[in-house]
């Protein structure tokens, strides 16, 4: 669907996992990577997938593949996953995500970038499709990550919790909270001054849009972004608040010249992207 006017956003639905990363990719592996499963060094579940890239790699090197069978995915418009390196990742499109109805990932379907990415931080990680389209993925078998550009050398990626969704709606207006919450650790030592410790993070809102198909559901999850400053393509914007959500509420409403809007209030599950510009 088109883009309401303003940098409000996006909502992706209907996510679906179709790789958790809970055990070490092993369809194929090549000569010059070895793959690892990272119970230390995760995001979702209780482990990642580490691939440990031995020096030299040739560009265009599919790194590791892994058998998936998540249906067809031609419903799907973008892919979303966690991605770490401990190495400077400075260009997008570096490596990419392949998806392919054939095994080993021989000739993928669809070809998604993946960003850049800090040393040793996670990151939740927007795709964008460069090469083919989802509508050809009626029945992948193999997942892959390649090398697109740009070899660093020495270096180990972790990929963790990827999942495809649609875009269902664009948003119009957003607010959010993030919060930390805090318990007074105080101790007669202090004397009379309270000392407060950070406890737990979490952070939700709200956002709102005009009608288009059906509403979003009570309880679903979904994948939003809400910018603050137009996407600068073919990447992603970097003046964005990313992140999973659960919807708690909606909140229809209608005025007399017939315009239906929908308004949502989210809770954020995992961690939240923040904007790095």
């Amino acid at each position: 669907m088109a883009r309401l006017a303003g940098y409000g956003g996006n909502v992706y639905a209907g996510t679906l996992v179709i790789e958790d990363c809970e055990d070490a990719w092993n369809e194929s592996v090549d000569v010059d990577v070895t793959v690892v499963l990272d119970s230390s060094i995760y995001r979702v579940g209780s482990a990642s997938n580490q691939f440990q890239q031995a020096a030299p790699l040739a560009i265009g090197d599919i790194m590791a593949t892994e058998v998936i069978a998540p249906g067809t995915l031609a419903a799907y418009t973008t892919l979303f996953c966690w991605a770490r390196s401990d190495v400077a990742i400075a260009a997008v499109d570096d490596y990419r995500l392949l998806l392919d109805n054939h095994a080993n990932c021989v000739s993928p379907e669809v070809e998604l970038s993946l960003p850049t990415l800090g040393v040793n931080t996670w990151k939740v990680c927007w795709c964008p499709v460069v090469a083919g389209s989802f509508a050809a993925a009626t029945l992948p078998i193999s997942i892959g990550i390649e090398l697109n550009a740009n070899d660093p050398g020495l270096a180990v990626l972790w990929l963790d919790h990827i999942m495809v969704g649609a875009q269902v709606i664009a948003i119009r207006e957003w607010s959010m909270d993030a919060v930390a919450n805090v318990q007074d650790t105080s101790g007669y030592s202090d004397g009379q001054t309270k000392v407060f410790t950070v406890t737990t993070t979490e952070w939700s809102g709200s956002f709102s849009g005009f009608k288009d198909g059906p509403p979003l559901a009570i309880g679903a999850h979904v994948y939003i972004e809400l910018m603050e400053a137009e996407v600068a393509l073919p990447g992603p914007s970097t003046a964005a608040w990313r992140g999973e959500v659960i919807i708690t509420n909606v909140r229809p409403a209608s005025s007399v010249d017939g315009v239906v809007q929908y308004a949502y209030d989210f809770q954020g599950v995992y961690t939240l992207e923040w904007p790095t510009t």
